[in-house]
């Protein structure tokens, strides 16, 4: 006797409860691609990081936070990058008074950092990728992305500051 020679059997209430289990598939089904969608048209807002008029200044915080010293901040009416709306260099010191000093004596501990803002994140990428290129020797200088920001850290004969900015960056979400 074949599958086929007998008729499927019927469900209890007349068949609500397979229509009740297509509907609970369907919504599980749609919930799926709706977090698939989520993640992937937000992922990289959902990280966060500076935006608006105000991200040149968080680089500046960050800095702070992570007990460093700005010793000099300049907007730069005309920025460097290509497409970039806003551009500031920043000088960031553990103490900017012996950051001034001889280096001989106390080492040059002052590390340099270009900001730039971008408009979106498309054309904060492109210019990330172009100063990459440009960074030589490699390992001169740490590029890195935050929010609209591209980061361009340059230490000094003394690479600690620059890393210890690098590092706090990292920790707030820069790639």
């Amino acid at each position: 006797m074949s599958v086929l020679d007998h008729p499927p059997r019927r469900t209890r209430g007349g068949g609500a409860g397979d229509v009740v289990l297509v509907v609970v598939l369907i919504a599980a089904a749609l919930a799926v691609v709706l977090t698939i969608v989520f993640v992937a048209a937000g992922g990289e807002r959902a990280r966060g990081g500076p935006r608006g008029p105000g991200a040149l200044d968080a680089v500046g915080a960050t800095a702070t936070a992570a007990g460093l010293t700005v010793c000099e901040s300049t907007d730069l009416p005309d920025p460097r990058a290509t497409n970039a709306v806003a551009s500031r260099t920043l000088v960031v010191a553990q103490d900017c008074a012996a950051a001034g000093a001889a280096p001989a004596a106390v080492g040059d501990r002052r590390a340099e950092v270009q900001v730039d803002r971008f408009a979106d994140t498309a054309a904060r990428d492109a210019a990330a990728r172009s100063i990459e290129g440009q960074v030589r020797p490699r390992g001169s200088a740490t590029v890195l992305t935050t929010g609209e920001l591209t980061v361009v850290v340059r230490g000094t004969s003394d690479d600690t500051t620059a890393q210890r900015l690098v590092d706090a960056l990292r920790a707030a979400g820069a790639r």
